[in-house]
């Protein structure tokens, strides 16, 4: 991640990695009154009351999400520098709901996939300087799939027809979370065009005592176009769901020109590492990133046109409807907060051939509980890692290492995380119910195995050099 540090890499290698990342997560949401479907009891206002709805407990049903990695390395005979070449996606999690699950208008199923590829450089600068510079193409894929609401209820409905009030609004959907109401919605898209750079610096003096790196890596922006689409085969309005009749005649309608624009933050990393004996190495590091700039995530361009029946009448009074068009922005809330972290470990070597490893940290959180959801569970965190390499031969390096955290438990009691609602005849959207309530656990497992392959024997001078 320090392209300065590349200079201690002083002989031709390549590097395969694989890891293996699963995040383990336990949502309890908070039980509430009235949001549920309406009852039979029409003593109160002729409509039925809602009534309660009791949430399960839901947990992450994915595997662990394998995360490949490659680099090679070489100075092509030149002294003091070093060239690599690498491809490294970031660590994240698979995550997977019940479709009707507690947690459904958040999030049923995802899939991002972020890489980067690209060269990097590093030059040694007075035998204790080094500075190093890389650039790489990012790709970003990001699928969605969870539950939008279009609330409608029968006999509502009926008493508005028969009130002759034949207004849209007069229909006066109450958002709910009936799943009779339910429609699957699924976002999809992705852009192959992010530019990113980063810039880092290796202060070691020739003893190799100690050494400090410094890096940055700016924002890389993504502007992804792709498709969403709404399944309505569950709706109660299709196929005769409603007075006998067809209502949507939509079973699935689709917009394959959505956009979403999106900006990975500021990245900002630090060590300082002592050598107390040849066998022995320390180090301290910290992570600050920019989180804080993401206020907001926004789909744009959506022209979803839904088929409803023109000739639909209740009480044998013509609504006149016309075709639904949901072409308003998808807002979702993030108001993310920069994070920090702080990591502490060490490295024992056991002659040419073991090395073993472990450290801790300390990270916040860049979520803020208010906007706290199942789609992307953080909180503040503690963890170990703890790893080894083994070396048989002078050309190869087996690696193998393990990771766990663990998020402080959160009961989220303000949430600004609603429910999509939208009219159901006219594609405008409503004040959804709030979903993010409720109580989040999690940990996260992170395991790995690598093979270093090296074309030239170290050198006395590439005594500081590792290979995990």
């Amino acid at each position: 991640y320090n392209p300065g540090a590349l200079t201690r890499m002083g002989r031709t290698q390549v590097m395969l990695n694989v890891a293996g990342v699963q995040q383990f997560v336990r949502f309890e949401r908070t039980n509430f009154k009235g949001n549920g479907p309406l009852d039979n009891d029409t003593s109160s206002d002729g409509y039925g009351d809602p009534t309660d709805i009791q949430f399960d407990p839901i947990t992450n049903k994915a595997p662990a999400y394998m995360i490949p990695h490659f680099g090679m390395s070489s100075s092509f005979g030149l002294p003091n520098t070093v060239f690599a070449f690498g491809f490294y996606p970031p660590y994240a999690p698979d995550l997977s709901y019940k479709a009707v699950g507690a947690q459904r208008y958040s999030l049923i199923d995802t899939q991002v996939i972020q890489t980067a590829l690209g060269p990097s450089v590093a030059h040694k600068f007075f035998d204790w300087v080094s500075l190093g510079a890389g650039i790489s193409w990012n790709w970003l894929y990001a699928e969605q799939e969870l539950a939008i609401s279009l609330p409608f209820h029968q006999q509502k409905a009926l008493e508005y027809a028969l009130g002759n009030d034949l207004s849209l609004d007069g229909w006066n959907p109450d958002p709910n979370e009936d799943p009779a109401n339910d429609v699957r919605f699924k976002f999809e898209a992705q852009d192959a065009s992010g530019i990113g750079w980063n810039l880092g610096v290796l202060l070691e003096p020739p003893s190799h005592a100690w050494a400090f790196g410094l890096m940055i890596q700016p924002p890389v922006s993504f502007h992804t176009e792709g498709k969403m689409s709404a399944d309505f085969s569950n709706h109660v309005l299709y196929k005769k769901g409603a007075f006998d009749d067809d209502v949507i005649l939509s079973k699935k309608v689709m917009d394959n020109k959505v956009k979403m624009e999106i900006a990975m933050p500021l990245i900002i990393k630090s060590g300082f590492a002592v050598r107390p004996g040849k066998q022995w190495e320390l180090e301290l590091a910290s992570v600050w990133q920019n989180w804080s700039s993401i206020e907001q995530i926004t789909i744009t361009d959506l022209n979803l046109v839904v088929d409803l029946n023109e000739d639909f009448e209740v009480a044998g009074q013509p609504m006149g409807l016309e075709d639904a068009v949901i072409d308003e922005n998808v807002n979702l809330p993030a108001a993310y907060q920069d994070s920090f972290s702080l990591r502490f470990g060490g490295q024992k070597d056991f002659g040419k051939t073991w090395s073993v490893r472990a450290g801790t940290f300390y990270e916040s959180s860049g979520v803020p509980p208010a906007t706290q959801s199942v789609a992307l569970v953080d909180g503040p965190k503690f963890g170990y890692g703890m790893g080894g390499t083994y070396q048989p031969h002078w050309r190869i390096a087996i690696d193998l290492g393990i990771s766990q955290s663990f998020l402080k438990s959160r009961e989220v009691t303000d949430s600004e995380v609603r429910q999509i609602s939208v009219h159901p005849m006219t594609g405008k959207f409503l004040d959804g119910s709030t979903i993010g309530n409720g109580k989040y656990s999690s940990s996260l497992l992170i395991f790995g195995m690598g093979l270093n392959f090296y074309f030239q024997k170290a050198l006395k001078s590439d005594s500081a050099e590792t290979t995990g």
